[in-house]
């Protein structure tokens, strides 16, 4: 395959901090990854945050627990739309708080 497809692909990624995001902005959730760590797991969402550019997030460890494989599995397949929603940060602890919803139907 051409290398030059390839490259404008991978161009169109970007890693992002959680706490970069815009606080109570809906991002469509476009597929979701799980994966081993040297020290426990993590899930990484690709959100969109705009019609061509796609971002990838880390979510909290304290909140990857909250998605199973059927989550992960439905969210790739695209039986169930999603949006994250980043509500900032606790002032006194410092977690993220963070929201999933389903989308509106329009």
């Amino acid at each position: 395959m051409e290398l030059s497809p390839k490259i404008q692909e991978v161009d169109s990624f970007y890693s992002m901090k959680l706490s970069s995001l815009k606080v109570y902005l809906k991002y469509p959730i476009t597929r979701a990854e799980k994966f081993g760590t040297r020290f426990w797991h993590t899930i990484v969402l690709a959100i969109r945050d705009s019609p061509d550019l796609i971002l990838n997030v880390f979510v909290p460890r304290t909140i990857c627990c909250a998605f199973s494989d059927v989550d992960i599995e439905d969210i790739n397949s695209e039986k169930v739309a999603l949006n994250l929603i980043f509500k900032g940060q606790c002032v006194n602890t410092h977690p993220f708080k963070m929201a999933i919803k389903r989308q509106q139907m329009q």
